[in-house]
């Protein structure tokens, strides 16, 4: 008889916390960088948030996350920001590189503040209050066609993520949030650190919400440790931090800046495209 999904991880978290982390990671599946196919890269035109907030909004439709928009596009006003980033993987033999398969979203604190500040403040202002300085991770997506049974394209999306977040940005802290079923994948896995939860979050259409936490200082010692006896193809610090890899190109990160000028605001190109009769509608689905 099958285990239904829900049942599997009530039961695994009945486990010692230790046994149960040993046997998540060992379920790990092999990890590969040398995607030939592969490649993850900044989005750069508006074309690029166009494709990438569509795969977004279809993606969270799909799992009960929003509900279908008539501007089928998911942005957050920090998408606005100049400091926020999104990134896009796409196929190689894509000529122009544009459809994205994943996409996942970048944003720097400032006087915006962050999406996850509707919802965990308080968290996050203790470490705001600590002199941290806080980037949130969100507006991950994965095309389902290519997403059964493949775990190498969002992995090397959280490697470009860390590694953006700490040596780019500067950051102390990587914040997340994640509904519960994907707690697992982010505690015992990811090593991030629960910081919040709450039962309803508007922002995900009503789903409950875990707030996470990874300490940017320390993650390299971290994963080190949590993977020193895992063999080479699931050693999670080898795969983020020793193995070299050509997937992840940020020479885009500069022909953007050339293109574009100084500080460009592509997101408001996005929502110039649409008519400002479709404006609020797309407005009230984010």
């Amino acid at each position: 008889m099958q285990i239904p999904e829900r049942l599997k991880r009530k039961l695994m978290h009945c486990l010692p916390a230790d046994f149960r982390k040993k046997t998540v990671r060992a379920g790990l599946p092999a990890l590969h960088t040398d995607l030939k196919e592969i490649v993850l890269r900044p989005a750069v035109t508006v074309e690029d948030y166009i494709r990438c907030f569509r795969l977004l909004h279809d993606v969270y439709v799909e799992a009960g996350f929003s509900n279908p928009s008539s501007v089928p596009i998911r942005v957050v006003p920090h998408h606005k920001d100049p400091e926020s980033r999104v990134f896009m993987g796409c196929l190689r033999d894509d000529q122009a590189m544009q459809m994205p398969l994943y996409t996942i979203s970048l944003f720097s604190d400032n006087e915006l503040g962050l999406p996850m500040d509707e919802a965990f403040q308080k968290e996050v202002d203790t470490l705001r209050n600590q002199g941290r300085r806080v980037v949130e991770a969100g507006c991950l997506a994965s095309n389902p066609a290519f997403r059964k049974g493949n775990k190498n394209l969002p992995m090397l999306g959280n490697r470009l993520i860390l590694h953006y977040a700490a040596w780019h940005l500067k950051a102390d802290d990587l914040l997340i949030t994640v509904h519960p079923k994907y707690l697992n994948i982010y505690e015992d896995i990811l090593l991030f650190e629960k910081i919040g939860w709450m039962s309803s979050y508007s922002y995900v259409n009503g789903n409950p919400a875990v707030a996470l936490r990874l300490d940017l200082n320390t993650m390299v010692e971290a994963y080190e440790k949590a993977y020193s006896r895992a063999p080479m193809e699931k050693n999670l610090h080898h795969f983020f931090f020793v193995a070299d890899s050509d997937v992840i190109d940020l020479s885009y990160e500069e022909a953007r800046k050339k293109s574009e000028g100084q500080a460009p605001d592509l997101v408001e190109n996005v929502f110039k495209l649409y008519s400002a009769e479709s404006l609020p509608v797309m407005a009230r689905a984010i």
